[in-house]
């Protein structure tokens, strides 16, 4: 007999190329609690590397600065709304985080400066000196990747592992 939030009713194997398709995406969103408690949000491109992700955002924006103070922020990612078969269901994962600096003297930030170069063009050139910026690894604890009207499943660690369905709220 299933569980009552069995994923047996569901092709793994079509969810998992959901989530990698939204993980896909060239941005990402961003949520975090300033010191007063209060949520800043923001948008930045990301890059995804040996199945890890990254940002290099600007800490002159306050979501920003809440990442950095915090070491914690929420994310998702969105299909866009145009290949949508449904506007009210967008497919989306949401996901929290915990975040990790990668310093400019560490041999692997100017690998990755390259991997947004290759990903989102010459900007990155442009953007990679300037000290304002900051590279930062999200580590994934935790989330929910939507895929349609009754079809939202709970994720879990670095790799966001579908675990379950979520039938309640």
């Amino acid at each position: 007999m299933n569980s009552p939030n069995s994923l047996d009713d569901f092709d793994l194997a079509r969810l998992n190329g959901q989530r990698d398709h939204l993980l896909a995406q060239k941005t990402i969103l961003i949520s975090a609690l300033d010191e007063d408690g209060m949520p800043e949000m923001g948008v930045t491109p990301m890059i995804v590397v040996d199945g890890v992700m990254f940002i290099y955002p600007s800490r002159l924006s306050g979501h920003v600065r809440a990442l950095l103070a915090r070491r914690q922020g929420q994310f998702m990612l969105i299909e866009d709304e145009a290949k949508s078969s449904n506007i009210w269901a967008r497919n989306r994962l949401k996901f929290n985080a915990e975040i990790h600096e990668i310093a400019r003297d560490d041999p692997s930030f100017n690998v990755l400066c390259d991997s947004f170069t290759a990903a989102h063009g010459p900007t990155m050139q442009l953007i990679r000196d300037f000290t304002d910026f900051h590279m930062l690894r999200l580590r994934p604890k935790d989330g929910v990747m939507v895929t349609g009207f009754a079809k939202a499943f709970a994720l879990s660690g670095d790799d966001l592992t579908i675990t379950e369905h979520l039938k309640q709220s």
